[in-house]
């Protein structure tokens, strides 16, 4: 049932007048007399009592009409909260980052957004490498920056490279490792290590190595998502940490802690995925220039 003609026919009850609804609504009176005319046909009895002057609705009509403004109602309504969706999806952007220990690297691209748009609002989640691609997937996300060996494997998701991310094994200054020219994998074994998250390419390495000595890697290791903690933790400790190239190369890094001469974590190529089946609005094309201008840690 065509719901304009449905508005055409509450219009007519509210005017109770044909001519005055057909004015009301900008429309010839032809027009708004076939929709009645079409309405009835089609369910079977008469809307109106027709007068000389005006018209008036039958009983059953009534009851019919009632529900017809309803519905016209309920479309209105359906309609304003689409538009708002639509403004709201030009203003905002839903970025998750995965693993979660990677959220800081993000930071530079961030910024740069908001100061340069200051328009714009950005919802930051830092998620697990699965729930993230399952977020993308449903629409819970607009944009996922992680790990390209996860992300451009999955069909309905359109893949950019942002380049590869080195992390570095660290420690404090006065660790023993510290002071070795040379750092074996059994070095590393011997001390606990602090993971930055349980579900990460680091770990799955870390948690190679201490498999191979036997027993459960699991509790070989800390995890700890929070860097402050981490750095915490090793400053105070034995304990080694694992750190992305681009941060430990800031002063106060170098003024606490060490890097271990060790080639532990082939680099990780990293980028962002979008779901292929919407096309980006313009906020999430203003993020991605910034990514690519402020890639993570890389």
């Amino acid at each position: 049932m065509n719901a304009a003609k449905l508005k055409h026919i509450v219009e007519v009850d509210r005017c109770e007048s044909i001519s005055a609804a057909a004015k009301a609504l900008n429309l010839t009176q032809s027009t708004v007399s076939r929709s009645v005319a079409v309405i009835e046909q089609q369910i079977g009895y008469a809307l109106f009592d027709r007068r000389a002057r005006d018209v008036v609705a039958t009983e059953r009509g009534r009851q019919f009409i009632n529900r017809a403004a309803r519905i016209i109602s309920d479309l209105d309504q359906f309609s304003e909260d689409a538009k708002q969706s639509r403004e709201t999806g030009d203003t905002l952007i839903r970025v998750g980052v995965s693993p979660p220990s990677m959220q800081g690297l993000v930071n530079n691209a961030i910024k740069e957004l908001v100061f340069r748009r200051t328009e714009l609002r950005v919802h930051l989640e830092a998620v697990s490498v699965s729930g993230g691609v399952r977020a993308l997937r449903r629409g819970d996300l607009d944009l996922l920056v992680g790990p390209e060996n996860v992300m451009r494997g999955e069909q309905g998701f359109s893949f950019e490279r942002l380049g590869d991310l080195a992390t570095n094994l660290f420690t404090r200054k006065n660790h023993p490792l510290a002071m070795n020219n040379i750092v074996t994998r059994d070095d590393i074994a011997a001390y606990p290590v602090v993971a930055p998250d349980r579900l990460s390419w680091h770990t799955d390495r870390l948690r190679a190595l201490f498999s191979a000595l036997g027993g459960d890697s699991a509790r070989r290791m800390h995890i700890v998502e929070y860097f402050p903690l981490v750095a915490d933790i090793v400053a105070g400790s034995d304990a080694i940490g694992v750190i992305s190239t681009e941060y430990s190369t800031s002063k106060t890094f170098m003024r606490r802690f060490a890097l271990l001469n060790v080639s532990y974590f082939k680099p990780l190529t990293i980028g962002f995925a979008v779901r292929k089946r919407w096309l980006p609005t313009p906020a999430v094309r203003a993020f991605e220039a910034c990514l690519k201008e402020f890639p993570p840690g890389i």
